[in-house]
């Protein structure tokens, strides 16, 4: 009996033990292997387009005036502009000519043309006059003046304006980014609009004297018909 009990102590006791002995399920063990793989991968995907969203973010976004300033003298701001031009009615006054601020070279220029003509300084002779013939011509010789510096300056203008835009060719693609690239065509669209502005004040000048010359041919006759009706008087 004794012995009976001894036994039955040593099998509880086994038990016992072996239930405390951890077992390792192979199978679970390779799944969650590969789900801990698969989430490492996962968290690796996400931090590379993390990474992307940040560089992309950065190169739409912030300043990239050291790209874009580089090109925002191409249409004006170094030589000749139109609108440093005077009015046409301004240029002569006292019988010199003013330029106000065009540039000195310009300005000799087209005083060198206009004196060259040897020009009366009115028709009548007279100084101060307020015979229409004369303000007609006063008009027709400042117009003949503007139109010489504007002709001249637009020459130049065109030339600086050609080689600033070869340059400004060469410099694209070389922006760090998107954000730049596009910051340089804005710039570029920019001294474009101004361009075309610069063309649209040349036209006005022919414009002006297309006007100059029909004020002319319109105060002949009406001067002509001033002296026939004196006459018939």
């Amino acid at each position: 009996m004794k012995r009976l009990i001894i036994s039955a102590s040593v099998i509880v006791l086994a038990s016992a033990a072996s239930a405390q002995v951890p077992v390792i399920d192979g199978a679970n063990f390779d799944v969650a292997k590969q789900t801990a793989a698969t989430t490492d991968k996962i968290l690796g995907t996400n931090k590379e387009i993390l990474t992307t969203v940040e560089q992309t973010l950065k190169s739409v976004t912030g300043d990239r005036g050291s790209d874009a300033n580089q090109m925002q003298d191409l249409a004006v701001g170094n030589g000749f502009s139109v609108s440093s031009m005077p009015s046409f009615d301004s240029l002569l006054q006292g019988g010199v000519p003013n330029f106000g601020g065009m540039g000195g070279d310009i300005a000799k220029v087209a005083t060198t043309f206009i004196n060259g003509l040897q020009l009366v300084k009115s028709l009548s002779g007279q100084a101060n006059s307020t015979f229409s013939g004369d303000k007609s011509y006063e008009e027709l010789v400042n117009t003949v003046l503007g139109v010489a510096a504007l002709v001249n300056g637009s020459q130049q203008a065109a030339q600086t304006r050609k080689s600033a835009f070869e340059q400004a060719g060469q410099q694209i693609g070389q922006a760090q980014d998107i954000k730049g690239s596009i910051d340089q065509n804005t710039q570029l669209q920019v001294q474009a609009g101004l361009t075309i502005n610069e063309l649209i004040g040349v036209m006005n000048g022919a414009v002006s004297s297309l006007q100059a010359d029909n004020q002319r041919r319109l105060t002949d006759i009406s001067n002509s018909k001033k002296a026939l009706n004196y006459s018939g008087n």
